[in-house]
């Protein structure tokens, strides 16, 4: 397939015209001893210094000493001192300012590749260098994790015909999940209040769920009726009400005694999403909101299913679009058995009267802010959100005067279906969700360095060092700089200093089970926090909030409610999500995904609203409708990159 080629004649006609400022950029220095570095984007930090070469934590790189001999970080004596220089463009001039610099070949000897083409089409224009020597004999931490990590590794190698790796530039990964900003939202006081205790619930500790990880029938209405309650134990609190106090601090001191028929304190099955519901049915006809399009138990986006999956990857795994399974095979899962699975429950849900009845006219709310206002006038029961909406927040502007003192809102993750379809479509973890992609796009080794390549092996001992997990090289890049690593330069601008941070910007302490924990020092959600570390670089193992291995934790300070929340956001991995893969598209593939997704969204968007509210008889016209699109196209392309 042809690959669009980056300078062609209407870039380089705008070349004349190239005032595409760069803000705060390092000169590019004739200093062998220096290298230039492009970012996509600066820290948007709000004045804390001119430069990005002034972020305190680039000072401490600057300052570093690389050992080539033994790999990590060396002294004078026996290291290698590279120092970088950053050009940034000015917000919102950043594809122009990358456009300019490759169509007039000014650019620095590393590159930001966000909002670049392929790695192997710019080794093919001569932009970039083939780093595959120095990677292979300087990087050793680098290729322990692509093969720790087979996703990162299909997108850091490049295999020519003859079957030779080759490495054209360095692609970032992260090593675990970061937090949320958002997801499913409950009413847990409401299921306080109208949720009655099971007979049963699921028995963590017999042999049996032990072993299969559930009971041997489920849901518990079914195993009752077969008479079969082996991984079932009796409810305490059956015949009881369930009881909360909000404390002293509602975000951080609520607690309640609810437990689920799954036998957690929170949701974890379809059966325990089906026993909320009805609970919220029973709250909202007991506060007089029935009748009110704005109030009803769940929430669903306009089209019927989310393109990302998350509900819909609890059936079996699907997203209704675009899907790679468990093997790493990439099909269109909008007519498969998994999404009609889906479909059929949600049209049950729809009969029982637990659905938004008016879903499919919500066209102009973004998933994440269907129906704001009943939301936060508390009359609807579950809903995709915010973290801004956790705990205690929306009591000022509930409408029932119960809820303006009682209103609690906590997270949890998509459920694991355990009612609906075969065998095969039952116990299996969600892996399509929203969440931040993994993959990250990386740097590229421009054919610049080709001059200074005396600094070569220098600078991939440094790439290498931030992939090195045991020494956590990454952290001044993902958290800031430690109090040892900040004492050890003196920063100007001291912006640590100026703000508190004379400790360094994290603190490890003995958290949990004695998993080491990192208390951060600052709001990680303020502008101070991009400003204190070195987070625009793109590269290494990101060291993120919930790491694959459960070595350490990390505690942001922000409050209870928000952190039980983030935790359940990021039970389930996404790998079924096909989107972080069309970032590395062609030109050519790209159109053919856009114009096959757009038929395909704008026929499904209709079809699918109207299934679930009437029923399935019309599948079988919906699959060969779907199918005329030929989907199958944009699963051959997206093939290549899911290896």
């Amino acid at each position: 397939m042809k690959r669009k080629r980056i300078i062609g004649a209407a870039m380089a006609a705008t070349v004349a015209l190239s005032s595409f400022g760069l803000a705060g950029c390092g000169k590019q220095s004739s200093d062998t001893g220096k290298l230039g570095w492009w970012l996509y984007t600066s820290d948007s930090s709000g004045g804390y210094y001119e430069s990005y070469d002034d972020n305190p934590a680039i000072q401490w790189l600057n300052a570093q000493y690389w050992d080539v001999e033994k790999g990590g970080l060396g002294t004078e004596e026996n290291g290698t001192n590279v120092q970088f220089t950053f050009q940034t463009p000015v917000a919102g001039a950043e594809q122009d300012n990358f456009n300019t610099m490759m169509s007039t070949g000014e650019y620095p000897e590393i590159i930001d590749l966000t909002i670049a083409d392929t790695p192997e089409l710019l080794y093919d224009e001569g932009i970039l260098m083939d780093i595959t020597e120095y990677v292979e004999k300087y990087m050793p931490n680098y290729l322990a994790a692509l093969e720790k990590y087979p996703e990162m590794k299909q997108h850091a190698q490049s295999v020519d015909e003859d079957g030779n790796v080759h490495y054209y530039h360095i692609a970032g990964y992260s090593n675990g999940k970061g937090d949320a900003w958002g997801g499913y939202l409950y009413r847990r006081d409401w299921i306080v209040e109208y949720a009655e205790p099971t007979e049963y619930v699921w028995d963590w500790d017999s042999d049996y769920v032990k072993e299969n990880g559930h009971p041997a029938v489920t849901p518990l209405a079914a195993a009752q009726e077969a008479g079969n309650l082996e991984g079932w134990k009796k409810n305490e609190l059956y015949g009881s009400k369930f009881s909360a106090t909000d404390g002293e601090d509602p975000k951080n001191t609520y607690e309640d005694n609810v437990i689920f028929p799954s036998g957690k304190d929170y949701p974890y099955t379809v059966s325990d999403w089906e026993w909320m519901l009805e609970a919220f049915q029973r709250a909202i006809e007991d506060k007089g909101f029935a009748g009110n399009s704005d109030a009803y138990p769940l929430s669903l986006y306009y089209m019927g299913s989310l393109p990302m999956g998350d509900l819909v990857s609890s059936f079996g795994g699907s997203t209704g679009s675009w899907y790679i399974d468990e093997n790493r095979e990439v099909s269109y899962s909008g007519t498969d058995d998994n999404f009609k699975l889906y479909l059929e429950c949600m049209h049950q849900w729809y009969e029982n009267g637990w659905i938004d009845s008016v879903f499919e006219t919500r066209a102009s709310d973004m998933f994440f802010s269907i129906n704001q206002n009943g939301c936060a006038q508390g009359m609807v029961g579950l809903w995709y959100g915010t973290v801004g909406l956790l705990g205690n927040t929306i009591r000022v502007t509930c409408t029932d005067p119960e809820d303006q003192q009682k209103a609690y809102v906590m997270g949890c993750a998509s459920p694991v279906n355990d009612v609906y379809g075969a065998e095969e479509q039952k116990y299996k973890e969600p892996d399509a969700l929203y969440q931040d992609s993994r993959i990250g796009k990386g740097i590229g080794i421009t054919t610049k360095a080709e001059e200074k390549e005396d600094l070569l092996p220098a600078l991939c001992t440094f790439l290498d060092y931030t992939y090195d997990e045991e020494a956590m090289g990454q952290t001044f890049i993902g958290w800031g700089l430690s109090k040892e690593q900040y004492e050890s330069v003196d920063p100007d601008p001291d912006i640590y200093a100026e703000n508190g941070l004379e400790n360094g910007a994290y603190t490890w302490t003995e958290g949990e089970d004695g998993i080491p924990c990192m208390k951060l020092n600052f709001d990680n959600s303020s502008d101070l926090a991009a400003a204190i570390k070195a987070m625009r670089l793109g590269i290494g193992l990101g060291m993120n909030l919930h790491p694959d291995d459960g070595s350490y934790t990390v505690d942001t300070g922000v409050d209870e409610v928000v952190r039980k929340a983030q935790e359940q956001f990021s039970t389930y991995t996404n790998t079924g999500n096909i989107l972080p893969y069309t970032a590395f598209f062609s030109e050519e593939e790209s159109d053919i995904y856009n114009k096959t997704n757009n038929a395909l969204t704008e026929y499904t968007s209709q079809v699918i609203p109207q299934m679930i509210k009437e029923g399935l008889d019309g599948w079988d016209a919906y699959v060969e409708k779907s199918n005329s699109y030929e989907p199958e196209k944009v699963s051959e392309i997206l093939q290549q990159y899911v290896k």
